[in-house]
């Protein structure tokens, strides 16, 4: 149960380290020690954790720190471990391999505060030595654990980013970005490199270097005697965002008989995050409650309301505090005092929160009645509970829930406000919720799936909880900034999608449902797009603002185009939601929102074929058997390419334009090699969808190129054969002299293959108008639909393939050919 110091020994001088006694780490004067060159490139880092007592020697009798020892895993966790002060562990570490090593509390710790599963064995592999890939991903873990401020790095730059493993990227990103790891000689990363001991003291040094992005402080709070409640002291911890600036702030009121870090130290984990956001808060003891050293009979719903006004006015006497700017927030029964409190002061809270409010507080006795007798009779009644020490209830508190009508009261709030409920909490049912955003004049519910009272936080999952962070931050942002904090790009799609930082519950907490029209400013740009849940809510070429249910973020795209390299956006493009107008898009999202009409069942579709999405092309002059278009017959995510790959045998098929994927990628995908496309004239061109792009023309050219070259039947597609394969197939179509009519009629096929698109509804009509139609525009240099349908489709055809996608005219003549020569039996066969 030891940590690394001088009682090691370390014979081979590698950094494993042997138990020779009990330990304990103490700082040290590192000027004495034999191997540490004070001139070094090294000197600062190991004096600090030399000094700090975070590393110590690896020889017994010497002190040595062994500069080019290897490090395993135990010692990477342990000086984290030495570094946050060896904190008690109340339990052993699940792991298989840790008991009786000298680094058995470390591992508990670590696995304690959620840095580390082990190897996915059962194992802790503690004496295996580390990568810097593992070290970096480890630092980044726990600079998150500690809600570090970091920032992600461009790795690009660096000669063997290749060699940095996919899983290792992230935390490569934010141990490089934040400052925690550097670079070595040659512009290397050395990823798979073993860590040696002064890379550790580096990056430890580095570390502690970091700041939370806010500070924390202990206040005592005193709350003058008023309206018969004794004068007392309330404990309080103020959490302000680092730097300059005037922030709002919020009022954290606990539930029955808790404290000012509430159930499972939910407060404790809100706080932060709020600060990080940009919100301070103030959480406390009631009187009687927690630290608090007053009696709990003084306590009532009198005396929370003055507990909650001092603690409000404490906060707006703070330079850095806008007071214009309060909030209160309750859990539980404290949910119940923050809606009286705004009730009571109307000037000093802009704004309520309760998470998991109660309207009815005298539920808490089977016999209200009788234990108000009882209180009266003897000063207070003991209210005992399963879960903690029983409380004695004073005479003011039931006067207060008897002679108080919350609805009444509550009503008279005219400031926003959110009621959030776990819609599983047996305790206070999801019902109150709903009833105290009716009840108040301006008021919200949100219901937080799977959540029972404490949000799961008991369970140690806690996705529920942080959800529920989420949706007051994003509710106290739109409610006191009119936007959201600034998100920034976490991932470009080679479509060019932005996947943001922001969560999807700031959305929710902000009020930003689908159908609304956002205000979206990206750098210095502003444009507004409606949120949608899909790209073609949205006409070709307009933005969408999206979830991306894979990371539970806020996405970002073009319909048919690049966000990315439109809005030159990079990893610090600070990207900024605010409110345009609600529900400004509503109606023509219910129109165009078909996502939901789509399976992947075959049972639900009338053929293979209109499951497939596979069809031949036949119009203008395009001989029959000659050219068809489908979704993809090798990827199988869509769950038709097996449909798709046996009508493209079927139909003979030799050659195929996939505009869809790379080579590496059809290789990769499961039953390739066994597929009839497999045998076909493959040319794999991986395009993005922004038909205006060079690149996009670029691999179109190529892939007509290969068309011209190679014999048909020809199939094109790409993963629906919808979008990519819709533009392909229209222009190719126009080419051969095929009729606007017949064009967008075979568009629109796919819709009513996919989607069930009744042909010729509003919804056919608007689909058509929002996307073929407007190709056909492109094709022909037009504005409006009238003028292109006057235009010489065929002609403006020939001349967009040479002047646009870059054929030559013989080249152009050569694809009418392929596409008009009907395909002899023969060659078909």
């Amino acid at each position: 149960g030891g940590v690394v110091s001088a009682d090691y020994a370390d014979p081979k001088g590698q950094g494993r380290i042997t138990v020779v006694g009990a330990p304990a780490e103490e700082p040290e004067a590192p000027a004495d020690w034999a191997d540490v060159d004070q001139s070094a490139w090294y000197a600062a880092a190991v004096n600090y954790v030399i000094e700090n007592g975070v590393m110590g020697s690896t020889d017994a009798g010497v002190k040595v720190f062994t500069p080019n020892g290897t490090v395993t895993r135990a010692t990477v966790y342990q000086t984290l471990y030495n570094m946050a002060g060896k904190p008690a562990v109340a339990e052993a570490a699940s792991f298989s391999d840790v008991a009786g090593k000298w680094y058995a509390d470390s591992a508990a710790w670590a696995e304690d505060v959620g840095l580390t599963t082990g190897d996915g064995t059962g194992a802790y592999a503690g004496d295996r030595n580390v990568t810097r890939a593992e070290i970096a991903t480890i630092f980044a873990r726990y600079a998150a654990l500690n809600n570090m401020v970091t920032a992600a790095g461009d790795l690009s730059t660096y000669a063997d980013v290749a060699d940095v493993a996919e899983w290792a990227k992230d935390g490569m990103c934010v141990a490089v970005g934040s400052g925690i790891i550097g670079g070595k000689p040659g512009n290397l990363l050395d990823p798979n490199g073993t860590a040696v001991r002064t890379e550790l003291a580096t990056i430890l040094m580095n570390y502690s270097k970091l700041s939370p992005g806010y500070t924390v402080e202990t206040v005592a709070i005193e709350v003058p005697e008023t309206d018969g409640v004794p004068a007392h002291t309330i404990p309080a911890i103020v959490t302000l965002p680092e730097g300059e600036g005037k922030y709002p702030a919020v009022v954290m009121l606990h539930g029955t008989g808790s404290d000012k870090h509430e159930a499972g130290g939910g407060y404790d984990l809100a706080a932060p995050a709020m600060a990080l956001s940009g919100i301070a808060t103030i959480r406390f003891d009631f009187v009687g409650n927690g630290e608090s050293t007053a009696s709990y009979a003084d306590y009532s719903y009198t005396s929370a309301n003055l507990d909650a006004k001092a603690a409000a006015d404490y906060m707006a006497g703070l330079e850095s505090i806008d007071g214009d700017k309060l909030a209160v927030m309750g859990w539980s029964q404290g949910g119940t005092n923050a809606l009286l409190a705004a009730a009571e002061y109307p000037e000093t809270f802009q704004a309520v929160i309760t998470w998991s409010g109660a309207l009815e507080l005298g539920i808490l006795f089977s016999d209200f009645d009788a234990a108000y007798a009882t209180a009266k009779k003897d000063g207070s009644y003991t209210l005992t509970f399963d879960w903690r020490e029983p409380l004695p209830v004073g005479v003011r508190w039931f006067e207060d829930v008897k002679n108080t009508d919350v609805r009444k009261e509550i009503a008279k709030i005219q400031a926003p406000v959110l009621a959030i409920n776990g819609d599983q909490d047996t305790t206070v049912t999801p019902d109150n919720a709903v009833a105290i955003a009716q009840a108040t004049q301006n008021g919200r519910s949100w219901l937080i799936k799977g959540a029972d009272h404490t949000y799961n936080i008991f369970t140690g999952d806690f996705t529920a909880i942080t959800q529920t962070i989420n949706v007051g931050i994003g509710f106290l942002e739109e409610t006191f900034n009119g936007a959201l904090e600034p998100a920034y790009a976490a991932s470009v799609s080679k479509y060019g999608n932005v996947t943001t930082t922001l969560p999807v519950d700031l959305f929710d907490g902000a009020g930003y449902a689908v159908g609304d029209i956002l205000k979206i400013t990206v750098g210095d740009q502003t444009i507004e797009a409606p949120y949608g849940t899909a790209y073609a809510n949205v006409d070709n070429g307009s933005v969408i603002v999206l979830p991306d249910a894979s990371t539970g973020t806020i996405a970002i795209a073009i319909n048919m185009g690049n966000f990315a390299s439109t809005y030159n956006v990079t990893s610090d493009t600070p990207i900024v939601f605010a409110m345009g107008e609600k529900e400004g898009y509503l109606e023509e999202y219910e129109i165009r929102n078909i996502d939901s009409l789509r399976t992947n069942d075959r049972a639900d579709y009338a053929s293979d074929e209109v499951f497939a999405n596979f069809r031949p092309v036949v119009m203008g002059d395009i001989a029959e058997g000659v050219l068809f278009r489908s979704s993809s017959p090798v990827n199988p995510e869509l769950g038709r390419s097996t449909y798709a790959d046996a009508l493209v045998e079927k139909a003979g098929v030799k050659t195929a334009i996939n505009l869809a994927d790379s080579q590496e990628e059809l290789a990769a995908y499961e039953g390739y090699a066994d597929s009839y496309y497999a045998t076909l004239n493959v040319v794999a061109l991986d395009m993005g969808v922004d038909f205006a792009a060079e690149d996009f023309n670029a691999k179109l050219k190529t892939g007509l190129e290969f068309l011209i070259a190679n014999e048909g039947p020809y199939v094109i597609h790409c993963n629906e054969g919808k979008d990519r394969a819709g533009f392909t197939a229209a222009l190719l179509e126009a080419v051969c002299g095929a009729s606007v009519g017949e064009i967008v009629e075979d568009y629109m096929h796919s819709y009513e293959n996919y989607y069930h698109v009744e042909y010729h509804s509003d919804r056919w009509f608007s689909i058509a108008n929002s996307n073929i139609i407007k190709t056909l525009c492109t094709i022909t240099g037009t504005e409006t639909e009238a003028d292109m349908e006057k235009a010489d489709l065929k002609a403006a055809a020939e001349a967009y393939l040479i002047g646009t996608v870059g054929l030559t005219a013989e080249q152009v003549a050569a694809l009418q050919s392929a596409l008009t020569t009907p395909v002899t039996a023969e060659k078909a066969a």
